[in-house]
């Protein structure tokens, strides 16, 4: 009896993997899978997230849960990844609806730091494309880029001081909306930058930690990849920003002993 009851077990556990793992093609799209991103949409009355997990190494987002496609990136180097949608159950409980595993092999790594994803939309985002190659017009030079990108958000734009107590935790930036209000908090200038740069070909990343030098709690900031020089600079627009409006003066390197890492988009 308990031999039945074990296989009956067994038989509706497998059943239960197999709806999960063929109802993928409903949720995930794996068309861009050669770039770096994995595309998912979900279409749900309650919350939605989504784990994308490299080894012990994993990312978790909220998603939109109206059918809208978003792109996430794949950015914790070639191999194997395991992605999985999760639906709200209760309170902050989670049951996994669907997964699929990917595997990446990037000749350039650096290149998924190009893609249009969901905290740095540039793709969607036409003022900003627009506002970047009109700005970087007749350079070439990824440095130079990043010095005339940079020096225009610092001097064009205000912290502001009250945003960010009043976000949701699933606050995306929207780099046209930052561009037309010109204010907004770290994580918007990060993704305003990124998305600008990513637009004109340059490698960029939007990156997550702490900076106690630069600011008090968990702050926003970016990588730019120099090609040249075959180093990631990191530049702070925001603190720069900050320090422009009181001094009318800001370096735009930053000391990587300065910043703690966290996460990298």
């Amino acid at each position: 009896m308990k031999r039945k009851a074990l296989f009956i077990m067994l038989v509706l556990v497998f059943i239960l993997a197999f709806s999960i793992i063929s109802n993928a093609d409903n949720y995930f799209d794996t068309s861009q899978v050669d770039k770096g991103i994995i595309n998912v949409s979900c279409n749900t009355d309650k919350k939605a997230k989504i784990i994308i997990k490299k080894g012990e190494e994993k990312y978790i987002y909220d998603i939109k849960n109206d059918g809208t496609k978003e792109s996430f990136p794949l950015q914790m180097g070639n191999g194997t990844y395991n992605i999985s949608l999760l639906e709200n159950t209760s309170a902050s409980y989670y049951k996994m609806i669907s997964s699929t595993t990917v595997d990446i092999n990037l000749k350039d790594p650096n290149s998924v730091y190009l893609n249009s994803v969901q905290n740095i939309n540039w793709s969607q985002n036409k003022l900003t494309v627009a506002k970047a190659s009109s700005l970087t017009s007749g350079t070439s030079d990824i440095a130079k880029k990043a010095e005339v990108l940079w020096d225009y958000i610092i001097k064009n734009n205000i912290y502001d001081y009250n945003k960010s107590s009043s976000l949701s935790k699933n606050y995306i930036p929207i780099p046209d909306l930052t561009l037309k209000q010109q204010s907004g908090i770290c994580y918007d200038f990060s993704s305003l930058f990124a998305a600008m740069l990513r637009s004109e070909g340059t490698p960029a990343k939007l990156v997550t930690g702490y900076a106690p030098k630069n600011a008090v709690g968990y702050h926003a900031w970016n990588e730019i990849y120099d090609t040249k020089n075959k180093q990631w600079m990191i530049i702070d627009t925001t603190y720069d920003l900050q320090v422009y409006a009181k001094t009318k003066k800001a370096s735009m390197k930053k000391d990587a002993s300065d910043f703690k890492k966290v996460y990298e988009y």
